[in-house]
């Protein structure tokens, strides 16, 4: 991409079908498409409802961003949000085209999933590439309006993001609206939003803004708060996602 060599891992179950679903797979901070392909259940998940999993391998960054003090390897995203522009997300219109022609995907049935950095990327492919993906999935991102991610480090208790409002400690933060500012004209996709109350480096906080946002902009959602759990990858993220994914079609 861009001339650049890119990871990524694939999977392709004996059980697809002619047209099979697409997961697109993003792993957090300084992971890899590999790591979070083995430590989520999204091999089970393929295996279940034929679907072809692929899960690529972010590039290393020389500076920080909104959500990285320093040089690490992670997803890029706001302000570059650009499908053209933005090499990460070049990379994501190239993996559908070649899952299209390698394995017959259907184009109706194109899901982003991710985890933390990978979450707050997910979401910026969803808005980005609207015209290609179904719905989307989230673990531990959300939508940060604070000046970076450790801006705010609310913690609550409370299963419903109604009941974590009302805790103190909820943060004051009406900058830009990052990893993206959500679609307004009606094509955001729907989003399964995952995250724990008490998760230390990435706030609930952010999902619940998510969810008021998505609200706001006419989309479909549904928030799985864990009341007391931290940061992170729920083993069964991917096969809780795929029940609100799996019937939806772009």
């Amino acid at each position: 991409v861009n001339g650049n060599a890119r990871e990524v891992t694939v999977y392709v179950p004996a059980s697809r079908g002619a047209s099979p679903p697409l997961l697109l797979l993003f792993h957090g901070t300084n992971g890899s498409g590999a790591g979070v392909f083995d430590e989520s259940d999204a091999q089970a998940v393929a295996n279940a409802n034929g679907a072809i999993v692929l899960a690529p391998s972010s590039r290393y960054r020389s500076s920080g961003d909104w959500d990285h003090r320093t040089e690490e390897t992670y997803w890029e995203t706001y302000p570059n949000g650009s499908p053209t522009a933005n090499e990460d997300l070049v990379l994501t219109r190239a993996l559908i085209v070649e899952a299209r022609r390698a394995y017959g995907v259907d184009a109706g049935r194109v899901y982003a999933l991710g985890h933390s950095n990978g979450a707050f990327f997910a979401t910026l492919v969803a808005s980005a590439l609207a015209d290609r993906i179904a719905a989307y999935a989230t673990s531990s991102g959300g939508l940060n309006r604070c000046a970076n991610t450790w801006s705010c480090s609310f913690q609550g208790s409370g299963s419903t993001c109604a009941a974590l409002r009302a805790r103190a400690g909820w943060c004051a933060c009406s900058g830009a609206e990052k990893p993206v500012a959500l679609r307004t004209d009606g094509r955001m996709p729907p989003g399964y939003l995952a995250h724990g109350t008490r998760d230390p480096l990435v706030s609930v906080q952010y999902t619940c803004e998510l969810e008021a946002r998505m609200a706001a902009v006419g989309a479909v959602t549904q928030t799985a708060l864990r009341d007391g759990d931290g940061h992170v990858l729920p083993s069964d993220f991917v096969s809780a996602a795929w029940r609100f994914l799996g019937p939806r079609r772009r």
